[in-house]
């Protein structure tokens, strides 16, 4: 009698590692040291390879204060050292650009910031020269963290701050310039338009992987760049509603929510402006959402394991800053039973068709 077969699957796990955009960002301890250093404990428990996108604009903005700033000095220190142990243990470091930090201001009593002025938060919306000095700079910093202890680690990855990536053709010469490869900013069908988002995926492919040349929603099959399509799931609104309920029960027992920690950046629908497909939907729609850590509730286990096992690729989109000890609890149990019934491949470089 021959072996039962072992279904393949790609489980794709990528965070943004990045405080809050907004009147309070949050500090480092809370925002990202401590749940990170949580979440390499359960990916290291199960051997996941993950994606951490650096917010490496703020980190430039760190950079600058170090001199003369012993709180900035010590907090770039602990997230230079964070960003090495996580190569370290196998995962993946590339930059995830915010331009609106060039905005920023620097709340020294508090060792926070504060980003309220959404100008620049689409690369799109700032200078030639200022892209080019925080793409540029980006790289320099990263390779000067990381090349010390891993000189051969390449960084030739990337995620767009808000998702917005598009019109590509911004980031063209950069990708060119820094040969980079992959990119991870797409949610194919879905759109978003506020004062400071602006991204139209309504009409990507709906291939989990595919390759682009100039446009990220237009499939170039020899195309020089790979695009890793995150991964969404319908939530009716019974689900959406139990949930809630879940959700302020665990607030009221034990606390369990991340509201302190820091206060995001508000943004305000724009009008008049539709998708290029009418298929398309907001990213605001409550029906839907994109797979990710911190939206996995005990409630919807049943729905992201039933999507692994109807498809053969799952993308997660996670902060650390948004993950409660419930969402790493159910993640955790997740990863067991996806390990425990399929044969799972988590690095992103064995995905490619």
């Amino acid at each position: 009698m021959s072996p039962l077969r072992i279904m393949q699957k790609q489980l794709l796990i990528t965070f943004d590692y990045e405080l809050f955009l907004g009147n309070r960002s949050g500090s480092i301890n809370d925002c990202l040291l401590g749940p990170t250093k949580d979440l390499m404990q359960v990916l290291k428990k199960h051997g996941v390879h993950a994606v951490f996108f650096v917010d490496t604009t703020y980190l430039l903005r760190l950079k600058e204060l170090t001199d003369q700033n012993l709180a900035c000095k010590e907090d770039f220190n602990k997230i230079s050292g964070q960003l090495c142990e996580m190569i370290r243990q196998g995962h993946f470091v590339y930059p995830h650009i915010h331009p609106h930090w060039l905005d920023a201001e620097y709340i020294k009593g508090k060792n926070q910031w504060k980003l309220v002025d959404k100008k620049k938060y689409r690369f799109h919306d700032i200078t030639t020269e200022e892209r080019s000095k925080i793409f540029s700079g980006s790289i320099h910093l990263l390779k000067m963290i990381i090349h010390p202890t891993f000189p051969e680690y390449k960084i030739d990855a990337y995620r767009a701050g808000g998702w917005c990536i598009q019109p590509f053709l911004d980031f063209l010469p950069f990708f060119e310039q820094f040969q980079f490869r992959y990119e991870f900013s797409v949610m194919a069908g879905f759109y978003q338009f506020t004062d400071a988002h602006y991204f139209d995926f309504s009409n990507a492919p709906v291939k989990s992987v595919y390759r682009f040349e100039k446009d990220v929603c237009k499939e170039v099959p020899d195309g020089p760049f790979v695009q890793f399509n995150i991964s969404s799931l319908e939530v009716n609104s019974a689900m959406g509603i139990f949930n809630k309920i879940w959700l302020k029960w665990l607030y009221k027992i034990f606390k369990d929510h991340t509201f302190d920690k820091g206060e995001g950046l508000q943004t305000k629908e724009l009008t008049g402006i539709f998708p290029a497909a009418q298929s398309g939907r907001n990213l605001d729609d409550t029906q839907w959402e994109r797979i990710s850590v911190e939206l996995l509730t005990a409630v919807k286990l049943h729905k992201y394991l039933h999507f692994i096992s109807k498809n053969g690729h799952m993308h997660f989109i996670s902060h650390p800053k948004m993950i409660t000890r419930h969402n790493l609890k159910v993640f955790d149990k997740f990863l067991g039973k996806v390990f425990k019934k399929y044969s799972i491949e988590t690095d992103f470089h064995l995905m490619i068709p």
